[in-house]
Order: structure tokens, then C-alpha cells, then sequence
């Protein structure tokens, strides 16, 4: 047994004992659920609940090898803050397990005594805290270390006087104009092990830290729109309200380019519930237009890179959940939505404020990133959300709507299949019709095409018909409409691998089917009853069908159709099905 666990049994009464074997217990702690944002939220829980308004956060990296290769980690955090301090005679009890002054009380942030101590053990296996009180100029300091502890070398936390701050974080007590704190406390996490680069999961230290960032201003919005402030590595911490109520900087950046109110969410609904008493807030928003303006935007890759640093899509189907004004939870929470999630969501934002006296109908964990209302809470709440959802969903598509009418109007014929096509074609196997046709044969097909297209060559400048056959060489496909009598539905010209494709407009399926889709997406035939748009919509659904089983019949014109069109209906089913998978993804 070694020195601390003898310590520990009580005179020589065997049948007595502590009732935690503290080295062991303190190990098994550091597993309590924290990853670095939460646990570095507790810290900053405890300096707004000191009275302070500025926080800084350092991280201190090393490199350690990793065989050939180098990897950074973090070796030490720091937390300063300009609060009122910690009292000498309560300093050695705030490193205590289960000791708080604010035990059990629902005014503030904690709660019960452990957070900021579980929090601390979860990253680094030594913790030291500085401080200076208001009344007191002297700066005291208190520390508890489990290597220290595991050898014996360490059984009571004390406190004792300190010549100065640290001066490796003597900075970090200063405000941003480089003012030093009058009072406040310092917290340092060192022998940190669980923030190396790669670790269990690859993640970069790097990327940790953007966590971190992001966290921070989420969870700490309230507190950050009203003149606190956290600085992490030098950083301004700007807040990052889901719900664009809030004054966001990086919000008026990229929208600059409209009016401040139009910069700011809709509220959909707000309103309360009330339990035991107490009132449950409820605010739906649905986010400014100019950031949902086309479907696809606010995604995290792709269409919607231009908003991406402002976390749209991680709106979608979560509900932030806010105990005496800091997030605790911010998730999907199950079966909350009137329906499955659904892509348009991430344009929502969905804010339930509860009072700590409600923490049990809440579920809420000492891992202040977890919550999940009761049963009977839980459906007060959906029935609530569920009308405002629905009315965003509806607006959210309305725009998108109202969007691609106006893309629609002033884009070419035909062309989101064209950029469904083009896309389809980087990837498709590549055409070889038209590949040996001699130059002037070529230059009689471009010419031709040009015409067919309505162009003037006495109206147009020989550089520009130029520039119009050049840009037909290199499209991989170019959809001209043309009128003329006879039965073809289109024709087709294949020059080196690209397509010309001559669509007849007299033809009945383009006349009475193709035209009437054109003039209702358009928005040309609102006045329709519900009765002819399932007319129309029948219409439709049978000249699809007529164009599969025309296609059999003219097959069935050759004495070996399966010999002669075997590859092409391959090819054609391959290409279809890709094609409208890209234009789906489009509209």
C-alpha cells in the first residue's frame, strides 16, 4: 500500500476508513465528460460569477516528436480575469471537490461545488489558482497537483502568499489597453495531456482551439452583447447568436451591403410557458433574407461558402437551450420538430430560456453541456414550436421560390438541366461522335447552329459570331429551340464529342406539354384552379409514358433491337439518373 492510501486508514482501527481513496478517485475524475470548451466554461462561469467583465485565455504549446514528425500540443492554459477575487480564508476550499459558496443555489451560473474542479482534472493533472481581492492587495495562491498527490507529496490544500503574478501570465491580468486588473484571479491548468496534436482522433490542436473560439461565443452571447469580453490567444471573442437577434460583427461584415434591420432575424414567435411558477421562454426566428436568398446557401460547403464562418447549417433541427442567460445545451433534441428535419432548418432558430430553479425539468448534468426536458415539458414545448416552424419552413421556400423564378427569367432557355449536364460531363465518359469530320464539314455545323440560334451575321461583328462558335465548340452540349414542320421532336449534330441538339417547338409534346410546364414555372398560370393544375399535372404524367413507349416502338422499327440498342438505353439510363441527381440538388 503505498504512503497516502496508510495515510488514510484511521488510527489502528482496520475496520475504518476515508470514504474516498483521494489519488485514485481524483484519476477516475478526469474522465467526467469535458471536453476543452466545456471544461474551459466552467472556468469562465466562475469569473462571471465573480463580477468580472474581461476574461483572457492563453494557451502555451510545446512540440513533442511523434517518430519522424513533429506534433504540437497544448502544454498549459491560463484563464485571468478582472473579477473581485478569491478571499484567503475560502481559497484552499475552492480547489475542494463539492465546496461552493453558492452551493445549490439557483441565482447564478453553478451550482454544486465540482464543475470548475472536474473541469480542470478532465485536462491537466495540476491546477493553480492566483488572486487579488479588492480589499486585500496582496496575491495569494493555491494549487493541487495529482502527481504530488499520488506520491504522498501533497495531502491538504493551502494557501500562501505570492510576491507577484507569475510573470509568464502576468500580461493576462491586464484589460486590452494594457491596464492591470485591480483585482481578480488567475488560473493556470499545466501538465495538460489530453490536447495533443492528432490525438485520439485526429484532431488538430488547431482545431481544438477553433472549437474553443466558436464555443466561447455561442455559449457566452448574453454576456458578450453586454460588456463582457473574452480574449482567447490575443483574439476578440465576438459573439455567435443562432437566433440573429444579437448584434453580431461578423453578421454586419458580410451584409454590409444591406440595412442594419435587414440584417437581423424575423421573430416568428415568442412567447412563454410557465412551470411551477416559473417562466419558460420561447423565441423562433427565422434568419435575414439576404442569407437564405437562393436554396443551397447557409451550407457548410459548396454553394454556401460565403456565409460559412457564420454556422448556419449548424442550425439545422438544433434548439439552444439557455439556463440564467448561458447556453448549456445546443442540439437536436428528438422528436421536437412537427415533422423529420429538413435542409430549409438550418434557416431557423429555435432559443428556450429556463431559470437554474427549473434545472430538474430540464435534466441539467454538473457537465454544463447537457439538457433535455421531461416528457410533459418536452411536449408543451413541441406543440409550441410546432405552427412557428412550419410558418418559417413556408416563408423559406416561398423565397427560394420567388429567387429562381427571377434566375429563371434571366438566365437562357433550359439552362439548370444544361448545368446539371455540364456537371454530370466532368466525370462521364467522354463522347467520341463527330470526332473525323473534316474542317469545313465543322465549320458548316457552327455556322448553321449560330444561325439557328437567331443570330444576324449583318447585325453582329465577325469577332462575336466567332466568339458564339467557340463557345459552342466547347460546351459539351448546346440546346437550340427551333421551329419547323415534320414530326422530329429534335435532331441532333455531334461535333468532336459535343453535341448540338435542335429541339423542334412545333412539335405537339413541346406545344401542348413541354410549353404550358414552361409558362407555370414561370409563374404565367397562377390563375389555374386547383383542377386544371392536376389536369396539366395528368397531362404530363402521359406524355412521359408516351415518350417511353414511343422510344420502344422505334426500336422495335430495327430486326435485332437488342444488338443495336442495348448500349445506348445503358447509357441513356446512366446519364439520366446522374443528371437529375445534380439538378435536384440545384432546385
Amino acid at each position: 500500500m503505498d504512503t497516502f492510501a496508510q495515510a488514510q486508514l484511521l488510527d489502528d482501527d482496520t475496520d475504518k476508513t476515508e470514504l474516498i481513496q483521494v489519488d485514485r478517485a481524483l484519476e477516475s475524475f478526469r474522465d467526467a465528460g469535458y471536453d476543452l470548451p466545456a471544461a474551459s466554461g466552467e472556468v469562465i462561469d466562475n469569473s462571471i460569477e465573480g463580477k468580472a467583465r474581461h476574461v483572457n485565455v492563453q494557451t502555451f504549446e510545446v512540440e513533442v516528436e511523434d517518430g519522424r514528425r513533429h506534433k504540437k500540443s497544448i502544454d498549459e492554459i491560463a484563464f485571468a480575469d478582472d473579477g473581485v477575487g478569491i478571499p484567503f480564508d475560502i481559497l484552499p476550499s475552492s480547489l475542494k471537490m463539492g465546496f461552493s459558496t453558492r452551493y445549490n443555489r439557483r441565482e447564478g451560473l453553478g451550482r454544486f461545488g465540482v464543475g470548475a474542479k472536474l473541469a480542470a482534472l478532465s485536462q491537466a493533472r495540476r491546477v493553480d489558482i492566483y488572486t487579488r481581492t479588492q480589499a486585500d492587495d496582496t496575491i495569494y495562491h493555491s494549487h493541487f497537483d495529482l502527481d504530488l498527490i499520488k506520491n504522498g507529496e501533497q495531502r491538504f490544500l493551502r494557501a500562501e502568499a505570492a510576491d507577484e503574478f507569475p510573470q509568464k501570465y502576468a500580461h493576462l491580468m491586464r484589460d486590452e489597453s494594457g491596464k492591470e486588473f485591480k483585482s481578480g484571479t488567475l488560473v493556470v491548468w499545466s501538465k495538460v495531456d489530453r490536447l495533443e496534436e492528432g490525438g485520439k482522433f485526429g484532431t488538430s490542436v488547431n482545431e481544438h482551439l477553433s472549437e474553443l473560439y466558436r464555443y466561447l461565443g455561442r455559449t457566452y452571447r448574453k454576456f458578450l452583447s453586454n460588456d463582457f469580453s473574452i480574449i482567447l490567444n490575443g483574439r476578440q471573442v465576438t459573439l455567435h447568436d443562432p437566433l440573429f437577434l444579437l448584434d453580431n460583427p461578423r453578421v454586419n461584415s458580410l451584409l454590409a451591403d444591406v440595412s442594419p434591420e435587414e440584417r437581423r432575424a424575423e421573430i416568428i414567435e415568442s412567447g412563454t410557458i410557465d412551470i411551477d411558477g416559473h417562466q419558460v421562454e420561447i423565441t423562433v426566428t427565422l434568419l435575414p433574407k439576404a442569407v437564405r436568398l437562393v436554396r443551397g446557401e447557409g451550407a457548410r460547403f459548396r454553394s454556401g461558402a460565403a456565409f460559412k464562418e457564420l454556422y448556419i447549417w449548424e442550425n439545422e433541427g438544433r434548439i439552444s437551450l439557455i439556463r440564467n442567460g448561458r447556453e448549456i445545451y445546443y442540439n437536436v433534441i428528438p422528436h421536437m420538430f412537427p415533422s423529420a428535419i429538413e435542409n430549409p432548418d438550418r434557416f431557423i432558430g429555435i432559443e428556450v430560456s429556463f431559470p437554474a430553479a427549473l434545472d430538474e425539468y430540464f435534466q441539467v448534468r454538473h457537465v454544463k453541456r447537457g439538457a433535455e426536458p421531461v416528457d410533459k415539458l418536452r411536449s408543451n414545448i413541441r406543440r409550441f414550436l410546432e405552427r412557428p416552424i412550419k410558418v418559417a419552413r413556408m416563408k423559406i421556400q416561398e423565397v427560394w421560390a420567388e429567387s429562381a423564378n427571377e434566375e429563371r427569367r434571366q438566365s437562357p432557355q433550359h439552362q439548370p438541366a444544361k448545368e446539371a449536364f455540364e456537371k454530370m460531363e466532368e466525370t462521364a465518359p467522354r463522347s467520341i461522335g463527330g470526332t473525323n469530320l473534316p474542317p469545313q464539314q465543322q465549320e458548316t455545323i457552327l455556322t448553321d447552329a449560330v444561325r439557328d440560334m437567331g443570330i444576324d451575321p449583318a447585325q453582329y461583328t465577325d469577332a462575336h459570331i466567332e466568339q458564339l462558335k467557340e463557345q459552342i465548340r466547347k460546351e459539351p452540349i448546346t440546346p437550340i429551340d427551333v421551329d419547323w414542320p415534320g414530326n422530329e421532336l429534335f435532331v441532333i449534330e455531334h461535333l468532336n464529342g459535343k453535341a448540338i441538339l435542335r429541339i423542334n417547338r412545333r412539335h405537339p409534346f413541346m406545344r401542348e406539354i413541354y410549353l404550358p410546364i414552361q409558362e407555370l414555372a414561370d409563374g404565367k398560370l397562377s390563375s389555374l384552379s386547383e383542377a386544371d393544375l392536376q389536369r396539366l399535372a395528368r397531362k404530363i404524367e402521359g406524355a412521359i409514358d408516351l415518350l417511353f413507349f414511343s422510344y420502344a416502338k422505334a426500336e422495335g422499327m430495327h430486326p435485332d433491337p437488342d444488338e443495336q440498342y442495348s448500349g445506348l438505353r445503358s447509357y441513356w439510363g446512366r446519364f439520366t439518373a446522374e443528371g437529375v441527381r445534380l439538378l435536384l440538388r440545384k432546385l
